[in-house]
């Protein structure tokens, strides 16, 4: 059996450390062969920092390009931003509600949130299709967050499917809310590692900065991982998708990393 994770990783990046938030933990597993990719897009219009726009777009798009023989298993929606949470947004013009939601604070000024639905039947329905998230409006809440450079709202869909060409995996999905002060260690369980070939790690995250390179690592059992050019060792969460290869997904990133040298068989 191949080992495939798959890791929604909804982290904050920030000096100091949070005043709540919910650990990240399993959601749902998938046994059998599967496989995944995420799609999604900013809403920042540049990197967040002091002197950038106070601003941030309501609308963004993404595009899904399955093959013939990839089934759709599962189709989760995430989004996030600064503030107490949008939680009714649209996607192609059909609303959506959060069903669960998370949050975060630095301090009483600086709250964030995150949002989670599932949208399996509306991704079954359209297929391969430009996504268009829309009514996701934070412009009259990101003011305080806009000197610090804590502005940002975004969102990804992780797209679970089937394909009978793929060998026999396990595949992760972890959600929550952390914040990241100097160090952040996350134990994912339930796994069940019988094969460590292709096996690989993808995340989510929020708040990264391209510009500023201080020595964010991501290591998987003490060992640093990369994946250059686009995720350098030293900073691994830069505003990029590993998906499509683009480096302007600003304060947000879509990453998937090979981990088959950094796992073990037996690890659980």
């Amino acid at each position: 059996m191949g080992r495939v994770l798959l890791a929604i990783w909804f982290v904050l990046f920030s000096a100091i450390a949070s005043l709540n938030a919910q650990d990240i933990s399993l959601f749902q597993q998938f046994n059998g062969r599967f496989d995944y990719v995420a799609i999604g897009n900013t809403m920042n219009i540049a990197e967040n920092g002091p002197s950038g726009p106070c601003t941030i777009a309501t609308t963004s798009s993404a595009d899904l390009n399955l093959s013939a023989d990839q089934t759709i298993a599962a189709a989760y929606l995430y989004w996030a931003g600064s503030g107490t949470g949008d939680f009714n947004i649209t996607i192609n013009d059909i609303p959506i509600t959060a069903e669960r939601t998370f949050s975060d604070a630095l301090d009483a000024n600086r709250v964030f949130f995150a949002a989670f639905s599932d949208i399996t039947d509306i991704v079954t329905t359209l297929g391969n299709d430009t996504y268009t998230i829309s009514n996701f409006d934070l412009n009259s809440v990101i003011a305080p967050y806009c000197p610090t450079g804590t502005n940002f709202g975004g969102w990804a869909i992780s797209i679970i499917y089937q394909d009978d060409t793929l060998p026999l995996n396990q595949l992760n999905v972890y959600d929550g809310l952390q914040s990241v002060p100097t160090f952040l260690s996350i134990t994912l369980d339930n796994l069940n590692v019988l094969d460590n070939e292709n096996a690989k790690i993808g995340f989510i995250a929020w708040e990264g900065d391209q510009s500023l390179a201080v020595n964010e690592q991501l290591s998987i059992n003490g060992n640093v991982i990369s994946n250059p050019p686009l995720n350098p060792a030293n900073n691994a969460f830069n505003g990029t998708n590993s998906f499509t290869g683009a480096t302007n997904l600003y304060n947000m990133d879509i990453d998937v990393y090979n981990i088959q040298n950094n796992i073990t068989i037996g690890d659980t």
